[in-house]
């Protein structure tokens, strides 16, 4: 028998949602995204496609991946496929417009063959812009921020004069008191919980980012698993072999790694952010939470902690929820646990939160390439960046650029960063607990810590300065003290410290070049954070 397959894929989720610098912006978007697709967990919120589904006569479609503003729908009824693949790009135009996405039909004489010949047109079709029309002309008003047209006004009273805004803002705007990504969260959770804005509004008392005092530093986290590419390589080439597998093992390993992922983010959040509400309000707000990824602004202070929660849970439970399926002798296959990697972007709150995003993804792919130079199938380690500069950079240009300083010296570059850390203790990788007991350390009383900034600072100015400033330091602190500092800066470093400055060995850079790094950057950074 025939199977017919429609696959839809929404594209460019993150810059649809951070398309603007607005909080209530960003929370609108994101419960829009939400709410599209549902899940295949079949406790999840009614979404826009079950309406669909209930629109052409609930036929006999099933699915083996759904959530994430993305489904694979199969049918033996060609006709109920059709119906779904002509209604359902009308409703995403009018339910999420601007959402950019790409879709494909298709035909095989099983599920798995038909979602291999519809998966080819839907790559093919990724590579083709679609023309957004109509097209607005010159004496159209527009929206100031987003330069899109015009088609309505907001009426803020925190504005002068009503502000034109575009079918998308307005749009987003809808849904920014839903919570359906929020109760992913926590289920207990309404939308009276979580911040809407980042700066009081009247009319919006209860609902601004609960900051401590006039400290307005964010931390936006972007979290994302480790090995899903060759787990997904297995799958596809076991259900070659085996394809009336391909339904159960595709739908099964997707449950399972979406539900990981929800555990991780209620646990992370259960821990870290519970007892910090402030007049009930958490000082968070999520973004996405979708298959193995996740986004979510954070208060600074409590970012480090709630990224390494999530990143333990994490394989926790995907160990937990993979169980079941290894269990059946045709799975077994399967990895047995997945790890997961972070970035962190600290910075202030007016920043651009693309450009913060941006930056986060690279700081997570900058985790993902170093732990997986350990080990091949991922460890689960996090970077991170505090921007005190006026730009937002690619973060290997700010590796470069701002935390490389060439020194005509020997080794001829310092780096103060060591750029990934691991929650696992590993050979080769310096470890998160480290860092943190040399940041408690050397934030304890009667600890000076300004001289190693300005041993820092000095490295690029007056190297021979700089070793004598580290050996006075050394002399006038505490004997046990320092003890404990060379102790943990050896186990970041691996046991691999010079005797004149607290820097590692050198190693290969470049040609001809050497380098030396340091993790005092990243404890000065983490110091700074929990001062502010």
């Amino acid at each position: 028998m025939t199977t017919h397959a429609y696959l839809f894929e929404a594209k460019s989720i993150q810059s649809f949602i951070l398309s603007t610098n607005r909080l209530k912006e960003i929370v609108g978007a994101s419960e829009l995204v939400e709410s599209l697709t549902g899940s295949l967990d079949e406790q999840a919120a009614t979404s826009l496609l079950d309406d669909a589904l209930e629109a052409i006569g609930k036929p006999d479609i099933y699915f083996s991946r759904r959530g994430g503003a993305t489904f694979y729908a199969f049918s033996q009824d060609k006709e109920a496929i059709d119906d779904l693949a002509t209604l359902w790009p009308l409703l995403v135009r009018q339910y999420a417009p601007d959402l950019e996405f790409t879709q494909a039909s298709g035909k095989g004489g099983d599920d798995y063959f038909a979602f291999e010949n519809t998966h080819k047109k839907l790559l093919a079709n990724r590579n083709r812009p679609v023309a957004r029309l109509p097209q607005a002309g010159p004496f159209i008003r527009r929206n100031r921020r987003t330069g899109e047209p015009a088609c309505c006004f907001s009426h803020s009273k925190k504005l002068k004069e009503p502000e034109p805004i575009d079918i998308a803002t307005s749009r987003k705007l809808d849904f920014s008191k839903a919570h359906q990504l929020a109760k992913r969260f926590d289920p207990q959770s309404t939308s009276a919980n979580w911040p809407v804005l980042l700066t009081p509004e009247e009319g919006q008392e209860g609902k601004t980012f609960p900051f401590i005092g006039d400290n307005r530093t964010i931390a936006l986290i972007h979290a994302d698993g480790n090995g899903l590419g060759e787990a997904l390589r297995k799958l596809q080439d076991h259900a070659k072999q085996h394809p009336e597998d391909y339904l159960e093992l595709f739908s099964g390993f997707s449950r399972a790694v979406g539900i990981a992922t929800q555990k991780a983010a209620q646990r992370a959040t259960e821990e870290t952010l519970s007892n910090h509400k402030q007049d009930g309000l958490y000082p968070a707000r999520p973004i996405v939470l979708g298959g193995d990824d996740l986004t979510i602004i954070v208060r600074a202070d409590l970012a480090l902690e709630f990224t390494r929660e999530f990143l333990l849970a994490f394989a926790e439970e995907s160990l937990n929820e993979l169980k079941p399926l290894r269990e059946q002798e045709k799975f077994t296959f399967l990895p047995e646990q997945l790890t997961a990697c972070a970035g962190i972007a600290y910075a202030k709150s007016s920043q651009p939160f693309y450009l913060l995003h941006g930056l986060a993804e690279g700081l997570c792919k900058q985790a993902k390439s170093k732990a997986k130079k350990i080990n091949p199938v991922g460890l689960s380690a996090l970077s991170f960046h505090r921007i005190i500069t006026a730009m937002v950079d690619d973060y290997q240009d700010i590796l470069e650029r701002e935390l490389t300083i060439p020194t005509g010296q020997t080794p001829t570059h310092h780096r103060q960063t060591l750029e990934c850390y691991t929650l696992e203790k590993v050979q080769g990788l310096p470890n998160l607990k480290d860092l943190t007991d040399l940041r408690d350390l050397l934030g304890g009383k009667n600890m000076a810590r300004g001289p190693t900034r300005q041993v820092l600072g000095l490295i690029g100015q007056d190297y021979q300065q700089a070793k004598r400033r580290y050996q006075r330091w050394r002399a006038i602190v505490e004997k046990d003290k320092l003890q404990a500092f060379d102790d943990l800066l050896g186990r970041l470093l691996g046991n691999k410290i010079r005797s004149d400055l607290p820097y590692g060995d050198a190693v290969a850079y470049g040609k001809t070049d050497s380098l030396s790094a340091t993790p005092l950057g990243d404890v000065i950074n983490l110091l700074a954070i929990q001062g502010e």
